[in-house]
């Protein structure tokens, strides 16, 4: 619902037992907080490497506990750390929940919740999301048993960034192992808030523009009633409540409070804050990351951020003593616990009176104030972009509202907002019944919700003594797409099939099965198992067409013509259809198994190479991931610079990690169209912190080439020149890709392929 338009709380903190239990003020909204730890941000923020075997690192221990998490800074940010009281943390209690804040129609936001869950199931073996809007229970597993490709990876990508499937389900499908999606909704509380939602979107565009007017009014009051100071700090303010950038606010406010003289020694929070801030600036950066990086060397082969390095006491203390930077990191991680959203809001508060205490002459100019903030809060709330607080204040305060909004011809949108919150709040009783009682979500899960239900679902978790983290995704630059939600919430599209019926529905709704119409979007959130299908079918039309826009039509139900010549190419392709000359006793790569092939005569595995040689057409790209110092050394051998111009001048790609110097680099890897390199130290760190590969790795099937790289789900080749030639026909087929992870195959596979080129392409040879 547009409740989740809101995200708020972009503020890091701690709260231990109950002693933080109150809720942020509802007339100092916060979304945004100071960028207080830019310094902290890739090198330091980043997680580690993945498990590798080139180096010796420090014995990690045991595993971190979930509470201790700390997700790299460029997917998220934890906002909001709770410690559950141990005198009530008994029976379904003993866990912890990752609450991480949905933002419907944000391609970016949903590829980071999809990334947050994958790390959660990899670190912390979290392998269950509860989400909102659906009401079914699923892995997806016709989605997540095709093999990992190109195709699936640019549809899956395509119908994310298209807002037809979410990060939930987009890990789900992409994860190496199952991802479980559990629905918390009630479908009548769902579909009775939808009806509102678009009751409110038909009235939004005349509400805004009474808004308007309403605004305009109070501001000519302000001119013609109040001082030029204290319009002024009122103009700033105001800023302050459209935005809640509190990181533009604060430096304002303390300004005005020195001017005129409004103290802020008994204000803990705020006096935190500056010690906050002084001690950042005082951090080298360059020697603070350079000390993380030679602390991270001892730990790189551990999955764990830094942060949570520290906050999980793996790092001796002898060890950070030996680097002061980052005993100072420390002393901010320390400080940034002590940060109490609730306990600061109030001391803004009190600091704000203090200055109006001096710039406020009149009972009229405080009555103006005071109506302009109500105003504010109004205006959340007949936009959906209310608090819970917000909601509390209105209901107290509710006839003062409606007075003033009816002069202002809004009653009806006041009442609307009302009834649309009330109904969010009743959900969000649903949502945490479910958490608690259904047995799919016990232990430790993570729950992805909008920003009302996230603060909704923090009291009750805060009252029940169950410890919660809460994580924003990083959002990029683009802000959620209004236009796209409005529709998807109006249902313009989605179709599904007449034989289509959702039969891995644990609860499948009756409203969903064998229709022919236009579905909801409801509907479409909860008929995850119907995705299921859809995606199976729609990635078998992007194997025959290679049109992504032809699949995503078939994912939407509408039928999609493939021509006989379209499936001939596609079997022809996956060498289910072999050219007549080769037919002897090749094997088909699509139908290898690997026991079979390994046990046929050495001369009917090489014809059946030489099948998969045969290259596909160059609309199938795919990518080599390396290092600048692999490839340089390499390019010492004969044939090397021609075959690795070859395999990019066909259009696929070499991804490097630029491990040496630009000035120490052969000319041809700075040259070269087609090889992208990476400001990254290895590997490790391209797959892992690196957003723009991701973003080439969610179009693109790779294999990695580096000696003794423990590659985990990748396939990893040698390096030698053969690999320029082997990676092509590894990537292209996923059933030559899953047969390459294993390593007797991959060293046969590697053999008759350099018997094939010696032979047969002497101007490659390797």
């Amino acid at each position: 619902m547009d409740s989740e338009l809101y995200i708020w709380r972009n503020l890091t903190k701690t709260e231990r037992g109950t002693s933080h239990a109150g809720r942020r003020m509802s007339v100092f909204p916060v979304k945004k907080f100071f960028a207080i730890f830019s310094l902290l941000t890739l090198t330091l923020m980043s997680a580690p490497p993945p498990l590798r075997s080139e180096t010796t690192a420090a014995d990690p221990g045991p595993s971190l506990p979930l509470s201790d998490l700390a997700v790299p800074e460029e997917i998220g940010k934890v906002q909001e750390r709770f410690e559950g009281s141990p005198a009530i943390q008994t029976g379904n209690n003993l866990r912890t929940i990752i609450q991480i804040q949905d933002v419907h129609a944000n391609a970016t936001a949903q590829q980071n919740i999809a990334a947050i869950l994958e790390r959660l199931r990899v670190v912390f073996g979290v392998e269950t999301a509860a989400i909102e809007g659906a009401w079914a229970t699923t892995s997806l597993p016709k989605s997540h048993a095709l093999p990992t490709s190109r195709e699936k990876q640019l549809l899956a990508g395509t119908l994310l960034d298209d807002d037809r499937i979410s990060g939930p389900v987009y890990a789900a499908i992409m994860s190496p192992e199952p991802i479980t999606l559990v629905g918390i909704e009630d479908e009548t509380s769902y579909e009775k808030n939808r009806a509102l939602f678009l009751a409110h979107l038909g009235g939004k565009k005349e509400a805004a523009e009474k808004l308007r007017t309403y605004g305009a009014s109070l501001q000519d009051s302000q001119r013609a009633l109040w001082g030029p100071e204290l319009l002024a700090f009122g103009n700033s303010f105001g800023k302050f409540r459209e935005t809640s950038d509190l990181g533009k606010f604060l430096p304002l406010l303390l300004q005005n409070a020195e001017a005129q003289n409004a103290g802020t020694s008994d204000l803990a929070q705020i006096t935190l804050m500056r010690d906050i801030l002084t001690l950042e600036k005082s951090l080298p950066k360059e020697r603070l990351e350079q000390a993380v990086r030679n602390l991270m060397r001892e730990y790189k082969n551990t999955p764990w951020t830094l942060e949570e390095l520290i906050r999980g006491s793996k790092i001796p203390t002898q060890k950070l003593n030996a680097y002061p930077e980052i005993k100072n990191l420390v002393r901010l991680y320390q400080m940034r616990d002590q940060i109490s959203l609730q306990e600061l809001t109030a001391e803004i508060q009190t600091l704000t009176k203090r200055i109006l205490g001096t710039l406020v002459k009149t009972p009229e100019e405080r009555a103006l104030w005071e109506k302009t903030e109500r105003f504010y809060l109004a205006r959340r709330a007949l936009l959906l972009q209310a608090s819970p607080e917000d909601i509390k204040i209105l209901g107290r305060e509710k006839s003062l509202f409606e007075s003033e909004l009816a002069g202002a011809s809004l009653s009806a949108s006041l009442a609307l907002s009302l009834d649309f919150y009330k109904v969010v709040q009743k959900r969000d009783e649903i949502f945490f019944e479910k958490i608690m009682t259904d047995p799919t979500l016990a232990g430790n899960i993570a729950v992805v919700t909008g920003g009302f239900h996230t603060d909704g679902l923090s009291q009750r978790f805060r009252d029940a003594g169950i410890s919660y983290v809460t994580i924003a995704p990083e959002l990029g630059d683009a802000p959620m797409n209004e236009k796209i939600y409005a529709a998807r919430m109006k249902d313009a599209g989605y179709r599904m099939a007449e034989n289509t019926k959702p039969d891995s529905l644990h609860h499948s709704s009756p409203n969903i099965q064998g229709k022919a119409q236009s579905a909801t979007l409801s509907e479409l959130r909860n008929a995850i198992a119907w995705i299921d299908d859809k995606f199976r079918e729609s990635y078998e039309v992007l194997l025959q067409t290679r049109d992504v826009r032809r699949a995503k039509t078939a994912f939407l139900g509408e039928p999609v013509a493939v021509s006989k010549g379209d499936r001939i190419s596609h079997l022809s392709r996956g060498g289910r259809i072999l050219p007549k000359s080769k037919i002897g006793n090749a094997l088909s790569a699509s139908g290898l198994r690997v026991s079979e092939f390994m046990a046929k005569p050495r001369l009917e595995q090489l014809e059946s190479v030489r099948v998969w040689l045969q290259s596909p057409e160059q609309q199938e790209k795919v990518m080599l991931v390396s290092s600048v110092q692999v490839l340089t050394k390499m390019l010492s051998q004969e044939n090397v610079a021609k075959l690795l111009r070859g395999a990019v001048e066909g259009g696929d790609i070499l991804a490097l990690a630029q491990d040496i110097p630009a000035t120490e680099m052969p000319e041809i890897l700075l040259s070269t169209r087609g090889i992208e390199r990476f400001e990254v130290p290895d590997i490790a760190a391209l797959l892992e912190k690196t957003p723009r590969f991701q973003r080439f790795a969610k179009k693109h099937p790779f294999v990695i080439m580096k000696e003794n790289y423990q590659g985990g789900v990748y396939v990893v080749l040698p390096e030698k020149p053969l690999s320029l030639v082997l990676f092509r026909i590894i990537t292209l087929n996923p059933n030559l890709y899953q047969a390459s992870k294993d390593p007797a195959f991959l060293a046969l596979l590697q053999d008759l392929v350099a018997e094939i080129l010696s032979q047969e392409l002497p101007g490659k040879a390797a």
